[in-house]
């Protein structure tokens, strides 16, 4: 018997026939993917970015190129609010919270331990808030206590194979029929609303297509490559040269049309080109606020 309420969602009950369907014909998110580039100019962000931390150095604080997509894809989603949501038992369900997950390593070295680091967010985010919140959550998962998901893991796997593989599959039971523990949903990286990884830090220019887990229910994954520079040859002769950030989206096609995810994705990519608007927190519609259906406390930033 699938129990329809879970702790990490609402249930949404005004869809189209044909979306309820969706999750029926396209079981799984690995068979529902669609995969999307953007090329982004980030010339202007990274002048902004540089004027930021004359200031924020002063507090001992920095702002960094990876902070600024994350605040625009959490804008994005506050803006949004269907690209906040997730299919689990083959329902729809409006995410009760925006949270974000990306993996930080302890040392940036082959050798170097990988953590999750997955951070709440609230509507009313900016630059600034992100930024702070970044830094605290990730010197918290390399610090020797961890996070939580650190001790879950480090559990499991001190446990006999056969063991694990009854664990996983249980787990997954329980999460298809909305019986998953809260702590566990809490903890566990992939419950999120964007996974995103930053391939830009250790070199590599062009992001990888990633893929979707099936394990949770995050419905949206996006890559970040390094910056590279490029020449343009302007109308009256001279060159001018430009900063370029490619970001990969991989994302389930089944959470909302493509007209909606691909005017979600073309806001993220105005917000990071030009990221003045994160200066300061949004003006959100009452009425968009209503949608997101957010847990009591989580629409603050």
């Amino acid at each position: 018997m699938l129990k329809k309420t879970r702790c990490d969602g609402t249930p949404i009950r005004d869809l189209p026939p044909f979306t309820i369907l969706m999750p029926y014909v396209m079981p799984t998110r690995t068979a529902s993917m669609i995969y999307y580039e953007q090329e982004l100019e980030v010339t202007k962000t990274l002048a902004r970015i540089k004027a930021v931390n004359r200031e924020l150095i002063k507090r001992r604080e920095i702002l960094t190129l990876f902070d600024v997509v994350i605040c625009a894809a959490v804008r994005g989603i506050a803006l949004r609010p269907r690209a906040n949501r997730f299919i689990a038992g083959r329902r729809f369900y409006q995410r009760n919270e925006i949270s974000v997950n990306f993996v930080a390593k302890k040392e940036l070295t082959d050798q170097g331990e990988e953590v999750n680091v997955k951070i709440p967010f609230g509507l009313y985010e900016t630059l600034e808030t992100v930024a702070r919140k970044v830094k605290l959550y990730v010197r918290k998962a390399v610090s020797p206590e961890g996070l939580a998901n650190d001790d879950v893991v480090k559990t499991l796997v001190k446990f006999p194979h056969f063991v694990m593989k009854i664990v996983a599959k249980a787990l997954l039971w329980l999460d298809d029929h909305n019986m998953m523990p809260a702590d566990m949903i809490e903890s566990d990286p992939c419950f999120c609303s964007v996974f995103l990884t930053n391939v830009g830090s250790f070199g590599l220019e062009t992001p990888p297509y990633h893929h979707l887990y099936e394990r949770g229910n995050c419905p949206i994954f996006i890559a970040m490559g390094k910056v590279r520079s490029e020449n343009r040859l302007e109308a009256d002769g001279s060159i001018t040269e430009r900063k370029i950030l490619v970001l990969r989206y991989s994302f389930d096609d089944r959470i909302a049309d493509g007209t909606y995810m691909g005017g979600t994705l073309a806001l993220v990519k105005r917000l990071v080109e030009d990221p003045e608007a994160l200066i300061a927190p949004p003006v959100i519609d009452p009425a968009i606020v209503a949608e997101h259906r957010l847990r009591a406390g989580e629409t603050a930033s």
